[in-house]
Order: C-alpha cells, then structure tokens, then sequence
C-alpha cells in the first residue's frame, strides 16, 4: 500500500466518524442549549413584564388612595351641586390619558353624584363583589371589583372601589369609582412581544387567562383557556415545553413570572406566561442539521483532495531540511529553508533548525565580545604597570610647573594643556580597568531620583558650556531600590555626557523617571543624529563607537553595571529624533535583600 492510499482511507474514515459522531452530539447539545436559552429569555421576559404590571396596577391603587383625601370629596354630602367634584374627576381622567375610560363617586345609597362622565350622573351604581381586596394599615382598603368577561373585539374594564371618608365626622360619605381601560395593560403584553412569534398571556389564581397580547398563534379560546396545571408544572429555573392545546396551538416554550409583591402589593396572586412554539424556536435547529449533512457530503469531498495532495507535499519539505542541515554540518551558513507547510512537525523542525542557527550566532557574538575583552583585559594590564605611573609623574611636574612665579603665560597654558591630556589618558586607564575587571556592586536601599538628580548636576557645567539644557522628568510615586549607588551615578553621568556631546547646541537632553510596581525605568533622550537600526545592537560592543576620538567602552561599562543590578539597557529612537537610552532596573536584588 502506497502512503498516498494509506493516507486517503485514514483521513476518510477519521473524517466521516469524526463529523457523524461530533455532528450527532453537537445537534442535541444546541437543541438542549437553544432550548434552556429560549426559556431563560422567557422567564425573563415574563418577569420583566409583570413587574410593569405590577407597577401600572400599584399606581392605580395609589391614585384612588390619594384622590378619596382630597376635600372637594366632601361634596359628595350635598351632591356635588356646584360640578366641582365633576370637573375634578373630568381633569383627572384626561390628564391620565387612555389609562381610565371613567372615574365617579356614588353616595351610601349607591347614587352617582359626580362622574367624569355626565350621563352616569344620578344613575345607581351599587359595589360589586370583590376579587380582590388591597388593604392599608390607614383602613385605606381598594376594592378590585371582578374583571368582565375577555374578548379579542371587545374592551373589557377592571373598576377599583375604595370609600370616601367624612372628613366632618365619622363613617364614610360614599365610594370613589375608577374603571380602567383594561385593553391598556392587554397594550403591555402585546408591546413586550410585537415583532415575534410569542405571545403573553396574564392568568389569574385560579389558572384562568384574563389578557393577552392577541398573538395570530394562539387560537380563538386562548382567552378564556383554563392554564391551572401549566401553573403547577411550571418551574422557573428549568425550560418546560407544554402541550399547546389548551390555547388553540401546537407544543409551546413557556416561561413563568409570579407576582413579586411590588412594593408590598398584597391580594394579587397573578402569572404571566410568556410563550412561543416549539416549531418557530427549533427552526435553527433543524436548520442546524440540515448544514451539517451537507458539511459532511463537502467534507468528506474535500478531505479526498487535500489527503491527495498532504501525500505528495510531507516528503519536499523534510528532503529540504535534509539539504540544509547537511550543507550547515560541512561548514556553510546556508539560510533556512522557506517552510510554509501545514503540518505541525514539520513547522516544529523548521524552527528548531533556525533557533540552532540563532544560538550558533549568538555564541559567535559572545566569543567575539570575550575575545574584546580579554584584549581590553591584557591592555589595561599594561597600562596599569606602564602608564599609570608615567602619567602620574608628568601630572605631577606640571603641576609643579604651574606654580614656578617666573613662568611665562605661555607656559602656563602648555602646563593646562599637559595636566588635561593626563587626566583623559588617566580616564582611559580607568575605563579599561573597569571594563576588564569591573567591582560587583555594593548593595545598599536608595533613592533613584536622588541619584538622578545629582548625576544632572554633575553634568550642568558641561552641558552649560555646550548649549545643551538638561530636563529632568522626577516622575510619581516610590523610586527606592537596592543597589550601588555610586555605580548608577557612573551609568547615568555616562549616558548624559554621551547624550551631550552628540545634542545640538540649543536642544534640551531629557531624562524621565518611570516607577511601576516591580521595577524603575530610566529614559535618557537626546535630539541628536540618534543610533541607525542596523547598529543598535552594537553599541554596547567594546570598542564600538560613532564619535570621532571615542574608545567605545563607556556603553559597555554602563552595560555591564546595569546587568550586574539585575536590569536591562536598552537603545531605540527618542521623539526628538535622537537616541534613547532605557534603563530598566529591579527594586529588589537577591544580594540586596540579603
């Protein structure tokens, strides 16, 4: 057997099993997830809606409340003969809009003597029985007269009926009336749900629908259904699929709301039932499964191709890393090879090739640098027994020189000349004893900003001279860290002298403080030519320099002090277009905190 057929018949059967068993377990996972979410959104919608109920009802109750203490009642005990009980009633109905289609007051006989209404005057009006009752501890009692019969066509009313108290003695003078506009709160239900196949249904205590939002799903009975044992089954923390018949229709998603007893709101026991068919919400389901046979058919085509191709493509790319690591074993520095394949081992032994090639490099750079340093080691030496004295001999002669009383003007400049070339030879010895065998820190708890701070000015002088103002940025916050603070000040003086000399007359030299939580960060920028990319990672080299008469070994000492406090130097671009210098350093270092 060939590898291509091996491969086309175990990418086959793997895929055909794989997608039938994925796809069979998928489509039960999203039909039991799509269906617990329709019937969270139900619950919640229900929820939602009859806490709207609740309120609209809530501050109905509270209008009659208040309305039955307002004075002009009192004219219910002559009548109301001047209408301004009337007119009162009038104003309260339209300025509650379509909310009441009346509001009247009746006497003890049950005589109506003032309505919003004119033709209800003097008609009789006597209390009905009471579905339920809304009590106060003020004997406040609103009576919720029984709802009339529901019907689609038809605008069914709910009366609340609360006494009139007699301000002037005691018992009661009559009854304060206010029929609602039932088809209002049926407006609720049907704004909650416009737009969507659900319907929402109000139901009462004893199980029996008394609004709807009239959905076309439901049939003709829907208003009168008796949902008793939906409200017995229903759980509010599980999805309930329920048998539809009742209203007229097929299975049904329902969620259920309880009343919360809005604001201490007592006697309502009502449910509201948010539902939708089961055949509208499956829709993406059976969709679901239908993309899924198709998938399969595609998948099942394509995977033939591409497992015809993957044979014919494993063996290029593993005979040309073959190539290259033969060519990199007889001496050559060849690049790696391009690898663009999919395959994961392949890819993986692409790029250990390159991270081999990249350690190769790096240990070339490294061996370079101690082979640096080991010249800076053995010049120092050198210096050390060789120059060092002589230097110190002519420092000390010319000094001498300065102070003879006959020496001319002349000479005393040639005596500057000699003590100032001797303390830049002298600094040299010192850089290139430093490099070659540099102090390990002395750690002691120290404030960079105050290190700072006087690495600047050290440089004022010089940087006075040169036209080049210094800015200090002391940044917020806790800038204390263990480390040798007379070998930062070597760093950062180090860094503000380079980011002098290189600035143009006039430019500022900026140094920013940073504190973060673990670390402080230090940026020295400068506006002059700044460091090319394809020499930044060379500027810590020993004997790497761009200014004419340098020696290249400033950077590398403040390279190495740095690493020795843990932290990390960096070189990039400054917004002025110069260089930038970022020190990083910890705030605690093991031999610190020891």
């Amino acid at each position: 057997m060939t590898i291509r057929t091996a491969i086309l018949r175990g990418t086959l059967a793997l895929v055909f099993g794989s997608i039938l068993l994925s796809g069979a377990v998928s489509f039960y996972q999203f039909r039991q997830a799509l269906q617990s979410e329709i019937a969270r959104t139900l619950q919640v919608t229900s929820t939602a809606l009859l806490e709207r109920v609740d309120a609209y009802l809530f501050d109905r109750l509270e209008d009659v409340r208040e309305w039955r203490l307002l004075q002009v009642m009192q004219d219910i005990r002559v009548g109301d003969v001047d209408k301004r009980l009337s007119r009162l009633l009038t104003d309260l109905r339209q300025g509650h809009g379509p909310v009441y289609d009346a509001l009247f007051c009746t006497d003890q006989e049950g005589r109506v003597v003032a309505s919003s209404q004119a033709s209800r005057i003097d008609t009789t009006r006597m209390p009905a029985p009471a579905a339920v009752r809304e009590a106060r501890g003020d004997n406040a009692e609103v009576v919720v007269e029984t709802l009339a019969t529901l019907d689609r066509a038809g605008g069914p009313q709910l009366v609340l009926r609360t006494t009139v108290p007699d301000a002037f003695g005691t018992g009661t003078l009559g009854y304060l009336y206010a029929v609602l506009n039932w088809n209002h709160v049926k407006g609720f239900l049907r704004d909650s749900v416009g737009g969507t196949p659900r319907a929402a249904l109000l139901v009462n205590t004893s199980g029996r629908v008394i609004a709807e939002s009239g959905a076309a799903e439901l049939g003709a009975d829907a208003p009168t259904a008796d949902l008793s044992r939906w409200l017995d089954q229903a759980d509010d923390a599980s999805p309930v699929i329920q048998d539809g018949a009742a209203l007229g229709t097929g299975p049904l998603l329902v969620g259920v709301a309880r009343t919360s007893y809005y604001h201490k709101l007592s006697g309502f026991d009502w449910h509201l039932l948010v539902v939708e068919p089961t055949g509208i919400a499956f829709k993406p389901v059976w969709r679901l499964a239908a993309a899924m046979i198709l998938a399969l058919v595609v998948t099942m085509v394509v995977a033939g191709w591409v497992s015809h191709r993957v044979s014919g493509r494993i063996a290029r790319p593993i005979a040309r890393l073959t190539e290259f690591a033969r060519r990199l074993r007889g001496g050559e520095q060849p690049p790696p090879p391009p690898v663009h394949d999919r395959i994961t081992e392949v890819r993986e032994l692409s790029r250990a090739f390159e991270e081999t090639i990249e350690a190769l490099r790096q240990s070339r750079e490294q061996l370079v640098r101690a082979g640096k340093l080991a010249v800076v080691g053995e010049m120092a030496a050198i210096m050390a027994h060789e120059v060092r004295t002589p230097l110190g001999i002519l420092r000390s002669s010319a000094q001498l020189l300065e102070r003879q009383p006959e020496l001319t003007e002349e000479g005393r400049e040639l005596t500057g000349y000699i003590q100032s070339e001797t303390d830049r030879l002298g600094a040299l010895v010192n850089t290139l004893l430093e490099t070659a065998r540099p102090r390990p820190p002395s750690f002691r708890p120290a404030d960079l900003r105050g290190i700072l701070e006087h690495a600047v000015a050290l440089v004022e002088t010089r940087a006075a001279k040169n036209g080049v103002p210094v800015a200090l940025d002391p940044g917020r916050g806790d800038a204390v860290l263990t480390c040798d603070r007379e070998q930062l000040i070597q760093v950062f003086l180090n860094l503000l002298i380079n980011a002098i000399q290189y600035s143009p007359e006039g430019h500022p030299v900026s140094v920013q403080l940073r504190c973060e939580a673990e670390a402080l960060v230090v940026h020295v920028d400068d506006a002059g030519p700044g460091v090319p990319d394809t020499f930044q990672h060379r500027v810590f080299d020993p004997f790497f320099t761009q200014r004419e008469g340098g020696i290249g070994l400033g950077l590398t000492v403040v390279q190495q002090i740095v690493e020795a406090h843990g932290g990390r130097i960096d070189v990039g671009n400054s917004p002025a277009g110069g260089a930038r210098f970022s020190v990083r350093l910890p705030r605690h270092n093991e031999e610190g905190a020891a």
